[in-house]
């Protein structure tokens, strides 16, 4: 059951990757930059795929 887990949610570091992405996203969405919030997710995932990369 482990394993099913490890595979559907990843580790700690990607649940908080994607976490931490949708945080950034939905503080850029309530700024007064709000147009800049669907460039904001793909390059905070791309950001999080290269730090995940590494690790």
């Amino acid at each position: 059951m482990q394993g099913f887990f490890k595979t559907l949610f990843g580790d700690k570091r990607t649940l908080a990757v994607a976490g931490l992405s949708i945080l950034v996203t939905l503080g850029v969405l309530h700024s007064p930059a709000a147009s800049m919030a669907g460039l904001a997710l793909p390059l905070c995932l791309v950001a999080g795929a290269a730090y995940l990369a590494k690790h």
